[in-house]
């Protein structure tokens, strides 16, 4: 994994990788750095793999799915997902919300699939936050202020975010609480993971070539 994620640096022409910070079923987060006149800069990058194994494709192919239909059906998918990340790119320097600064879609090139790196100001988790603090009345109601105007946020931009837990809260350094995780890798997992439950296969797929529907 070090030798396929570190093949992109310098990420974004400027930032390279530091130290990995978390890591989940469908992605990992880094640390990275960029320096300037003798400055460090710090942001995150969340590094999300869309058909991450030879295993899980060849999964995909069992179900009598061939290559043109897999390909076609995650480049689908990934054109969805880019309009969804789009979106979110819009509420970033919005005070309660995280913000999401840049990304990229790289395709794999020995295999089908792609890596989505999405860079992220780096915050502390609210998990964390919660282990070196104890919560004041006056933390709890600010908690909830803050949690009410980026919900406000995200209805004007008519998001519905559905996942509100203390993983998916993060404090900034001057103790602004934000919302974050607007399920990225949920939604590859129910696309990865769903896809022979998904419903009947297209028309166009071989496997209903030559039958009426």
């Amino acid at each position: 994994m070090r030798n396929r994620i570190y093949q992109y640096e310098p990420l974004w022409g400027e930032w390279k990788i530091d130290e990995l910070i978390d890591e989940g079923s469908f992605g990992k987060v880094y640390k990275v750095k960029r320096t300037e006149f003798g400055e460090d800069y710090f942001a995150a990058v969340k590094i999300i793999s869309i058909l991450q194994s030879e295993t899980e494709i060849k999964h995909v192919y069992s179900e009598g799915m061939d290559e043109q239909f897999v390909k076609t059906y995650f480049e689908n998918f990934v054109s969805g997902f880019l309009k969804e990340i789009r979106l979110m790119s819009s509420l970033k320097r919005n005070t309660n919300i995280v913000s999401l600064e840049n990304y990229k879609i790289v395709e794999k090139k020995d295999s089908i699939g792609w890596n989505i790196l999405i860079r992220m100001e780096l915050l502390k988790s609210f998990m964390d936050y919660m282990t070196e603090k104890t919560l004041s009345k006056r933390d709890i109601i600010k908690l909830g202020i803050d949690m009410c105007k980026a919900l406000e946020l995200c209805q004007k931009a008519n998001i519905i975010y559905r996942d509100i837990k203390p993983d998916n809260i993060f404090v900034s350094p001057c103790g602004n609480f934000k919302l974050g995780d607007f399920g990225i890798a949920r939604q590859v997992e129910k696309t990865t993971s769903g896809l022979s439950k998904k419903g009947p296969l297209p028309i166009w797929h071989p496997r209903l070539q030559g039958r009426s529907l």
